[in-house]
């Protein structure tokens, strides 16, 4: 890959609330609207976005569609649309676009998840998104990197919307929770993220050790299918909560209540990520798989 290009960011949004049940970026983004001198910097301005009120105030992932998956230039361009969703992404689109030469935009997008993440930081493989997530991934060493080649389900994102983005991901959580330690973990992260970016504005960040590892995304795996009435599917109890942990050719990874199993059959180790994620249920995916890569091979990507 080319050496990262230094080009300041002039504006970085923190938004909250893209999924409405997810309430740590909600109760954030509320808190710095009362005290915004907490998130600003001296070299750009800082936003706070409300992204999904309507979902907000039900308490719930979205009303007609994912707001996540809903970014695509095909989605905010469809005029005749009436998914909530659609509207609010063209919205935000609009908030996000600079026409102004040399302009560019950044969004902190806050999540939280019901698998065992940890402290995750989603991007794709742009350069100057993976500077930025390694120098957060410095001063905090538990996070971890989950990168995404190009495609529609990481174009589709609402950090897309601007010039460059990270997607924060913290669990376990259970949906529609509000915990002070994963607020507490949350805040921590965008101040880092916050600090990251002014010292890049600067030119006074430190290249990104090109040997240190990120998980690239590889694929969705779905729960099996089954006939009606047979019984329910579910997670295999040894890679539940194991998320990072590698899995190897031949593991269990799913199993029923008359102890049928299903291992699994791919041919090279991955590492499976959002490991029984309740918001995908809905999808019926039950787990990713990643390739834990170093920085200095996304070259191939």
């Amino acid at each position: 890959m080319n050496d990262t290009p230094h080009i300041p960011f002039d504006t970085v949004f923190i938004v909250g609330g893209t999924h409405g049940n997810e309430r740590t970026g909600v109760a954030l983004v509320q808190h710095w609207q009362q005290r915004p001198a907490e998130v600003q910097r001296e070299t750009f301005g800082t936003q706070l976005i409300l992204a999904n009120p309507k979902a907000v105030r039900h308490n719930t992932r979205f009303i007609d569609r994912d707001l996540n998956r809903s970014f695509l230039p095909r989605q905010t361009g469809d005029s005749t649309s009436a998914a909530y969703e659609v509207g609010r992404a063209r919205e935000i689109a609009q908030t996000f676009r600079t026409d102004d030469r040399g302009k560019r935009t950044f969004a902190i997008d806050l999540h939280t998840t019901t698998a065992q993440m940890g402290i995750t930081l989603i991007t794709n493989t742009d350069p100057i998104n993976l500077t930025i997530a390694a120098g957060v991934q410095t001063v905090l060493k538990g996070a971890r990197i989950y990168c995404f080649g190009d495609g529609d389900r990481i174009n589709s994102c609402l950090r897309a919307a601007a010039d460059g983005g990270i997607g924060v991901e913290i669990g376990p959580i259970p949906q529609g929770v509000v915990r002070h330690d994963t607020l507490a973990t949350t805040a921590d992260v965008v101040q880092r993220i916050l600090d990251i970016l002014e010292a890049f504005n600067r030119g006074h960040l430190a290249p990104p050790d090109r040997r240190q590892p990120l998980y690239l995304h590889d694929r969705h795996v779905r729960y099996p299918e089954v006939p009606p009435g047979a019984p329910p599917v579910f997670i295999h109890q040894e890679i539940q909560g194991r998320d990072y942990t590698p899995l190897h050719p031949g593991h269990p990874i799913f199993k029923d209540l008359a102890n049928k199993v299903w291992s699994y059959e791919g041919t090279e180790t991955r590492y499976p990520v959002f490991i029984n994620e309740a918001a995908y249920y809905h999808e019926n995916i039950a787990l990713s798989l990643t390739r834990k890569v170093a920085w200095e091979a996304l070259g191939d990507v």
